[in-house]
C-alpha cells in the first residue's frame, strides 16, 4: 500500500491555524465543534479525517514539549516532524494574546470543592516526552506553563483538600471509620519537607504516604515533582502513592494513582538545574 505523502508546508500551516483556533476558544471558554473544524481543515488539504486527528494530535505533542497548554480533547501523539514543531512555534509568535490566555487559565485561584463527582481512570501510560529533540523547549518560548500551574498553591492546596476528604470517605465505606479519623494533611500541618500531602491508610491499616498533584488540564497533562519526594518516594516505596487529579474545574473531576517510587513510575524530564559556579580545573 503506498504511503501519503509527507505533509507540506502550506497543509501545516492550515493545520496549526485551525488547532491554536480550537485552543483560544476553549482558553476563552468559547464552543466550538472539532468535527467541523477537522472537516474545514480535510477541505484545505484533501487529507482524511483520520490524518488530520492524528496532526491535531502531533501538534497537542509539540505544545506540551513546550510546556505550553495544549487542546484538552487531544491527547499528544508524538514523533512529530521538525517542520510542524517550528511551525507551531512560528504561529504562537504571532498570537501573543495566547500567551496571556494561558497565563490566565494556569493562574487562576482555586477554592476547595463542596461536593465532587470522582471518575477514577487508568493512568495514561505510554505518552512519551520527546526528551532532548526538536520537541524539547530548547528555542521555545519563556513560560513553562507546567511548572507555573504547579506553583499555583491555592490550587494545589484545593486538590489535597479532596484527596483529603475522599480518602476519608473511602475508610468509612470500607467500615474503617476509625482509620478515617486518623487521615492528616501533613503538608499543612507540619509543613512541605515531608515529601508527600496526606498521611492515610489502607482497610488493613497500612499507611499511604500520598502526594498530591492537581490540575484542570487533562490527564495527558505532566506533573513536577521535586528532588525530595523522588527521594522519599525511593525510600518509603512500599507506601508512596503520587496521586494525580486532573480536570479539577470540570463538573467530574478525574483521578489516577500510582503506587511505589517515583523513578518507576513516571518518565522524568528534568525541568531546570540549580547552578553555582564552580572552580575552574586546571
Amino acid at each position: 500500500m503506498a504511503r501519503n505523502p509527507p505533509w507540506s508546508a502550506a497543509e501545516n500551516a492550515v493545520t496549526v491555524q485551525a488547532y491554536l483556533d480550537m485552543l483560544e476558544q476553549e482558553l476563552t471558554g468559547q464552543p466550538f465543534v472539532k468535527k467541523e473544524i477537522n472537516r474545514r481543515v480535510m477541505a484545505a488539504t484533501g487529507r482524511a479525517h483520520r490524518s488530520v486527528e492524528d496532526k491535531f494530535q502531533n501538534i497537542s505533542a509539540v505544545l506540551r514539549d513546550q510546556r505550553c497548554i495544549f487542546v484538552d480533547g487531544y491527547k499528544p501523539l508524538s514523533n512529530y516532524q521538525r517542520a510542524l514543531a517550528d511551525e507551531v512555534r512560528a504561529q504562537l509568535a504571532r498570537r501573543p494574546q495566547l500567551f496571556s490566555e494561558m497565563d490566565a487559565a494556569v493562574d487562576a485561584p482555586a477554592a476547595a470543592r463542596l461536593e465532587i463527582s470522582w471518575k477514577l481512570s487508568d493512568p495514561p501510560f505510554g505518552v512519551d516526552i520527546q526528551v532532548g529533540r526538536h520537541g524539547s523547549p530548547e528555542g521555545g518560548f519563556h513560560t513553562d506553563y507546567v511548572a507555573r500551574e504547579a506553583a499555583n498553591r491555592k490550587l494545589g492546596q484545593a486538590g489535597e483538600i479532596a484527596v483529603l476528604d475522599l480518602e476519608r470517605s473511602r475508610l468509612r465505606s470500607a467500615g474503617r471509620s476509625d482509620l478515617a479519623e486518623e487521615v492528616r494533611h501533613v503538608s499543612k500541618d507540619e509543613g512541605d519537607g515531608l515529601g508527600y500531602d496526606i498521611l492515610s491508610y489502607n482497610p488493613a491499616g497500612g499507611r499511604r504516604l500520598i502526594e498530591v498533584k492537581t490540575t484542570r488540564r487533562s490527564k495527558y497533562w505532566p506533573m513536577v515533582v521535586s528532588r525530595n519526594e523522588i527521594s522519599v518516594s525511593e525510600r518509603e516505596a512500599g507506601e508512596y502513592v503520587l496521586s494525580r487529579v486532573f480536570a479539577f474545574a470540570s463538573k467530574t473531576v478525574g483521578l489516577y494513582e500510582l503506587d511505589g517510587a517515583i523513578t518507576q513510575t513516571c518518565v522524568l524530564d528534568p525541568l531546570n538545574y540549580l547552578a553555582l559556579p564552580k572552580a575552574s580545573v586546571a
